[in-house]
């Protein structure tokens, strides 16, 4: 019971959740937490030999952030860069791969750009989410490309009990912010429906930091799903989700000779819609020894940004999925029951990309949709046994139209001790990244494709254990990983064209390090967390006289600590929670070095190392009732300056308070 009970607060370790306080109890009630993403089926968490952070809907409630980045900066592992104000471009890493390493998934379907590979965190608000899952390390075993450095899994939320329940919010705070939610479901016993419209709009502030006009964002977006058992055995369902959003960005002057002079106000917008949906169907055969899921996806993204008026991005990208999964039972008459099983997938992919203005393309051919396709194999095996390990052992087959096919691999391993408080995980695998559309057909007037790159590869492993101690209050978990990226694609300059191309560039980049988690419950009314990450994250570049050597990789903290207490106080209807962040070794490229003069580019550009800084968040939670609940927060309590990207302004001290009723 204690080793399902403090297993659970693995899974918010980072974030201190309110959750905590009902294993603080004498009555505890021992639970199975499920990790929905670790493989082609949810796996036990207690079972899952990888590194995960799983944070679930009280966690999110504790921490009162209106964007996911910011919930993801409490997780190990991840880092967060965010170009000035709220829905600006918003950059995640995990262990300190690139953004577009990082797969993401809302509600099962990707929603990674088509273009570039990487989803902009900046358009996410946090209204209607349920759950997010972080998976670190290489997942190209089960996702395939993309999925290199890690894989974030977001669910929304459902209906989980037969009935109509309704659901408004409302939040005010500082730089002319504002935000509301309405949200209507219906349960039914055989499965439900979910309806969610949220709408965020904020003034923002100068992110040149020159005091000029401030730079916002307003983000709307409407989500749905749906699920209906026909009989035992049968279940179809679906989800559709829309965000349309605007956010305001300043221009970026490469070789200005001072920092204040890269970032300089400028009135520049970028508009986005996208459209994300799927299909599925389950069913059982043989008695439910066979489980079967077919399922469809699509994703769609429109763009356009404006420079003082003047068009510079107009474009359009389409993602279509196909896949079908089977699980079968080895040791046992039903999937459910069965501690060993098989599972097999087929996924079949499409993308398609254009660019839609003439003025911005450097070649009229390139206003022609650009499509490619791939087709991945996948199996999977899984086994429980009595003596405490679990295995989880995959391997995928790619099968790519436009590059060089691959084999990728993973194995996970979860072993508990005989004294049933320390568990003992590690896992290995392989990686692949295909080159984005972009790095593929060019696109911009400035930058020409390369169809003959190869696709990135990454090797990895990870070894660690967790610890339960003073009978069942506190945990620990420290995990050591090392991974090497091949193949890394960078660009260079063409004189011949005067513009620059994508290359697969020689040496090896090397990524190790340290991730720490650890909760502890000093009193029914109190508990802390944290949440550490040491990451060395170099990468070879070459030398003038033919040889190389290791730079340090931008944007990677090199320490990252985040600590966090929960306050309940006596009355049970109110809690206090505080969030302190430290970052440091945290460098960025120096682009005032960068001269894009012919002949004399050097994409090796100097590093220069950024302030280190810590922040404090403080937010409260005051339930009036089971139906009506207030909210604050105070962001960035002490007002530091400090700055994420060199060159852009970052937020100060804000605040908000907000006000939910369910009904």
């Amino acid at each position: 019971m204690i080793r399902a009970t403090l297993f659970t607060l693995t899974a918010t370790t980072a974030l201190g959740s309110a959750t905590m306080c009902a294993y603080a109890q004498d009555d505890v009630v021992e639970l199975d937490p499920i990790i929905l993403s670790g493989g082609l089926t949810p796996i036990p968490q207690t079972a899952f030999g990888r590194s995960s952070t799983v944070i679930d809907s009280e966690a999110l409630e504790q921490q009162n952030e209106r964007y996911v980045a910011d919930v993801l900066r409490t997780v190990p592992g991840v880092s967060v860069s965010r170009s000035g104000s709220f829905g600006g471009l918003t950059q995640v890493r995990i262990r300190g791969h690139e953004g577009n390493h990082t797969l993401v998934l809302i509600d099962g379907v990707e929603v990674n750009s088509v273009d570039q590979g990487e989803f902009d965190f900046g358009g996410l608000v946090t209204a209607d989410i349920d759950r997010i899952e972080v998976l670190r390390g290489p997942q190209s075993s089960i996702y395939g490309s993309n999925a290199i450095g890690g894989v974030i899994s977001i669910t929304t939320k459902r209906a989980t009990t037969p009935g109509f329940s309704t659901t408004v919010e409302a939040d005010v705070g500082s730089d002319e912010t504002f935000g509301g939610l309405i949200a209507v479901r219906r349960g039914f016993e055989q499965g439900g429906l979910s309806f969610s419209a949220s709408h965020r709009d904020t003034g923002g502030f100068d992110v040149s930091g020159s005091g000029g006009e401030d730079d916002g964002d307003q983000n709307t977006t409407l989500n749905f799903t749906g699920d209906y058992e026909f009989m035992p055995g049968f279940r179809v369902g679906g989800t559709l989700r829309s965000v349309n959003r605007r956010s305001d960005f300043d221009d970026f002057n490469f070789g200005a000779p001072t920092t204040d002079g890269l970032v300089t106000d400028s009135d520049n917008h970028t508009d986005v819609d996208d459209l994300f949906g799927s299909a599925f169907a389950e069913v059982d055969a043989f008695g439910g020894r066979l489980a079967n899921r077919v399922g469809l996806t699509y994703a769609k993204t429109d763009r356009e940004s404006k420079n003082d008026g003047t068009p510079t991005a107009d474009n359009s990208g389409e993602r279509v999925t196909l896949s079908y999964l089977g699980t079968v039972a080895l040791d046992t008459p039903t999937v459910a029951s069965a501690r060993q099983t098989m599972s097999f997938a087929v996924q079949y992919e499409e993308e398609n990309y254009k660019e839609n203005n003439p003025d911005i393309v450097f070649d009229p051919g390139q206003l022609s949709r650009r499509e490619r396709s791939q087709a991945g194999y996948v199996l999977e095996y899984r086994g429980s046994f009595d003596v405490g390990l679990d295995l989880q052992a995959s391997v995928r087959y790619d099968d790519n139209d436009e590059f060089k096919d691959f084999t990728t691999y993973a194995v996970g391993l979860s072993q508990m001790l005989p004294n049933a408080t320390t568990r003992l995980h590690a896992s290995a695998g392989t990686g692949v990244q295909n080159p984005t559309l972009i790095e593929q057909f060019g696109f911009f007037d400035d930058f020409q494709g390369n169809p003959d790159l190869e696709p990135e590869q990454s090797t990895g492993f990870d070894i660690g254990f967790e610890q339960i101690f003073a009978g069942g209050a506190g945990l620990i978990d420290v995990t050591y990983f090392q991974e090497d990226l091949t193949d890394t694609i960078g660009r260079e300059f063409v004189p011949e064209t005067e513009r620059f191309q994508p290359v697969n560039l020689d040496g090896t980049s090397h990524r190790r390090g340290v991730e720490v988690t650890g909760a502890y419950i000093i009193s029914d009314a109190f508990d802390v967390s944290l949440a550490y990450t040491y990451l060395d994250a170099t990468e070879e570049v070459p030398t003038e006289d033919g040889g190389t050597r290791d730079v340090v990789e931008v944007r990677r903290p090199e320490h990252e600590l985040y600590l966090q207490g929960t306050y309940r106080f006596p009355n049970d209807q109110t809690s206090v929670n505080v969030g302190i962040q430290y970052v440091s070794g945290l460098y960025d490229l120096d682009f005032k070095t960068a001269s894009f003069i012919s002949g004399e580019f050097d994409d090796d550009f100097d590093r220069v190392k950024l302030d280190d800084y810590t922040l404090v968040d403080v937010s409260f939670r005051h339930d009036f009732n089971e139906l009506v609940t207030l909210t604050g927060a105070i962001n960035n309590l002490f007002d530091q300056d400090y700055q994420e990207l060199e060159g852009y302004a970052t937020q100060g001290l804000v605040a908000y308070l907000g006000l939910t009723a369910t009904f």
